[in-house]
């Protein structure tokens, strides 16, 4: 639907330019009324949502201002308006889906939407200069809005090949993601409850559900999930969720990550020499990237920067130890 716009924006735009159809009512400053909303629902549908009729409403004050079209420069303002309003609706959208993938996996910082949200940020940036260039096209003049139209399109097309080849090469992994996200309450407003509830409601469950994962080691299973652990510790996903969330203080995915991370450094604690990637792979990372990342933020140390502390004090405790044996 977003691409179907953009090439249909365009097609009106060369008509207009062309004249070919003699006195052709300009009709293209209506477009800017749509890309938001346009945007706005690939979003939401990239990540399992749904549109439904409702969404026809959001394109109808398109077909409201064709009658005021001869008010360009207003139309054109209007639209400015109504796409920043958009963009920071998209924007909204994608920060809450990556905060709903912290709670429910353990591999979101590899799944993550963060580079669309950049992405959008971006190209909501240059679309606003250039809406702003259609505002005030008539001080600019010719040569001025020529250059500016042109860059414009240059940014345009780069950003949209920059959205398809990352969506395509992040397909395998987006598939996992989207529409599998669930809420934590399955039916009970959590919202209504957490004032109500405490750590100390969750300690025993979350005594039992800490000792089975380090006993065994589901941890160490790869992009592991909410709804994953759920099965293998018959407990329903609201009670492991509220509980790592009270008791451990800790998202789903810190809460996991902290039990690679121990793994990883009680490894290179008794040998030194092991691959790191191997070690991090072994213990449930799939990403060397994500590893390197929850890592430091745990330890203030990359994984190289441990190993070579961890040998180092290894290496001081054996003289120490000879020394005190020579004495």
């Amino acid at each position: 639907m977003l691409l179907a716009l953009i090439g249909i924006a365009a097609i009106t735009n060369v008509l207009e330019d062309l004249r070919i159809s003699g006195e052709l009512h300009l009709i293209s400053p209506i477009f800017v009324l749509g890309y938001g909303p346009a945007l706005y629902f690939a979003v939401r549908r990239l990540i399992g949502g749904t549109a439904g009729y409702q969404a026809v409403w959001h394109f109808l004050p398109m077909l409201l201002v064709i009658p005021f079209t001869a008010h360009t420069q207003l139309i054109i303002a209007v639209g400015t308006v109504w796409r920043i309003a958009y963009a920071l609706l998209t924007l909204k959208l994608i920060i809450d889906f990556n905060q709903q993938l912290t709670k429910q996996r353990s591999d979101a910082a590899e799944v993550s939407l963060a580079w669309l949200a950049w992405l959008i940020g971006v190209s909501t940036l240059f679309s606003a200069l250039d809406l702003l260039r259609l505002n005030f096209q008539i001080e600019l003049g010719a040569q001025l809005n020529t250059i500016g139209y042109a860059a414009s399109s240059f940014i345009f097309l780069i950003v949209c090949l920059l959205l398809i080849l990352i969506l395509n090469n992040r397909r395998a992994s987006l598939e996992t993601v989207t529409g599998t996200t669930t809420t934590e309450s399955s039916g009970i407003n959590t919202e209504a409850k957490k004032g109500e509830e405490s750590a100390a409601d969750y300690q025993s469950l979350f005594a039992i559900l800490d000792k089975e994962i380090l006993a065994q080691q589901w941890y160490c299973q790869q992009r592991l999930t909410l709804n994953q652990l759920s099965d293998l510790s018959g407990m329903a996903t609201r009670d492991i969720s509220r509980s790592i969330n009270l008791v451990a203080g800790m998202s789903f995915n810190d809460y996991i990550n902290q039990h690679r991370i121990e793994k990883v450094k009680n490894a290179l604690s008794a040998h030194n020499n092991i691959n790191l990637t191997d070690l991090a792979f072994a213990a449930g990372f799939s990403s060397k990237a994500t590893f390197n990342q929850s890592f430091k933020k745990a330890t203030g140390m990359t994984p190289s920067e441990f190993r070579d502390t961890t040998l180092a004090q290894n290496v001081q405790k054996q003289d120490s130890s000879r020394l005190v044996s020579r004495d």
